[in-house]
């Protein structure tokens, strides 16, 4: 879009939120309008920066195919939990930007590597034996067959059992959905090589395809939004049904949206767990360490500094200084306005209150682990 699309560059309500810079507002709480945007802090229309950077997209006329292409696919579509593999999805706009192409597979929302979906799926293992309650030892067999990829597997299966406690019909709904979504990540979570044909093929678990009509491609297409076409099954329905009925809506809601593109997806898969063995009464230790999770942490003070650094060298750039984000290459009017729209966006993420906050920002954020950037 720009001025030869039949609009002026007139800073207007319509032509802002028919514009492609509006997009930095999107995947917020208050989405891509006009109004909304005082509920983040900045007033439209009397925001500069939206201003500025509205101008530059009207000064370019028609804006290229793959300028548009990568503000759809990736900064449309920058995670906002930050995603485990950050600063990548980032950088990986960055070099979108400066080869003017968007990679085949976008590394974002809904994307895992094979590594962190075999660390997920001995976890499981774990907790589909205690479901089927054989004992802990024929787990524990079956692991050690395999690569210990690291981990001490007795250990862990030991307290994940411990942890559970005793069969009672409410755990065992609870065990059997969490077991299911996780299998359902596993398989439909998307990277180079693993286009959904890797993992789980010896059971339906939902339709692949995803929600296309509903929730979109989120960066990958075909691929559709994945969240909620695995909640149509009968079979969950049937187990959702159950769960709220005897009271555990919280919890069930807690397991569904249990990511494992998040950055500490195995500590809520551990929360889960014990939050699981305490529901007919038992004491829960929510501090507890059964998964011995605490290398998939993120390093929030390494995290909290690169950020910084790296806001500071796209000033740097926007400025000129082509050097200062190699992964940029250098600026021309197309590359300088995606830019201002990725740094504005980034500042938008970053306030308190969101998951991208509290993985870059100057405040608590939990339990910090050994994930560094890379």
């Amino acid at each position: 879009m720009g001025q030869d699309s039949g609009r002026t560059a007139d800073w207007t309500r319509e032509n802002y939120e028919t514009s492609l810079t509006s997009r930095c507002w999107s995947a917020t709480p208050c989405g891509a309008g006009w109004d909304g945007s005082a509920e983040l802090g900045e007033s439209v229309p009397a925001s500069a920066e939206m201003r500025g950077i509205f101008g530059e997209e009207m000064a370019l006329g028609e804006v290229p195919a793959w300028a548009r292409e990568i503000l759809e696919r990736m900064v449309d579509e920058l995670p906002y939990c930050g995603h485990y593999t950050f600063p990548r999805p980032v950088l990986d706009i960055c070099r979108a930007v400066r080869d003017r192409a968007c990679p085949e597979v976008v590394i974002g929302h809904y994307t895992a590597d094979p590594e962190r979906k075999r660390l997920m799926a001995y976890y499981v293992l774990c907790l589909d034996a205690w479901s089927a309650e054989v004992a802990v030892e024929a787990a524990v067999a079956e692991l050690a067959m395999r690569d210990s990829l690291g981990q001490d597997w007795a250990a862990i299966a030991e307290a994940i059992y411990r942890s559970l406690g005793q069969h009672t019909e409410r755990k065992d709904l609870l065990v059997r959905r969490m077991v299911q979504r996780q299998r359902w990540w596993l398989k439909t979570l998307i990277w180079p090589g693993d286009r959904r044909d890797q993992f789980g093929l010896d059971a339906y678990l939902g339709d692949v395809r995803g929600d296309v009509a509903n929730y979109g491609c989120y960066g990958n297409p075909p691929f559709g939004d994945p969240y909620f076409a695995e909640l149509k099954l009968p079979q969950v329905r049937e187990w959702s049904d159950a769960i709220r009925a005897n009271g555990d809506g919280e919890l069930l809601g807690q397991i569904e949206h249990s990511h494992l593109c998040a950055p500490k997806a195995f500590r809520h898969l551990e929360r889960r767990i014990l939050a699981i063995g305490a529901v007919d009464g038992a004491p829960a230790d929510a501090d507890a360490s059964i998964l011995r999770c605490e290398a998939t942490y993120p390093d929030f003070g390494a995290y909290r500094d690169w950020y910084a650094r790296f806001v500071g060298s796209l000033g740097r750039w926007l400025e000129g200084d082509a050097s200062a984000v190699p992964e940029l290459g250098s600026p021309d009017l197309v590359s300088h306005w995606i830019v201002r729209i990725l740094r504005h966006k980034l500042r938008l993420y970053e306030r308190e209150d969101t998951p991208f906050g509290r993985l870059v920002g100057a405040y608590p954020a939990g339990r910090s682990g050994a994930g560094r950037i890379q």
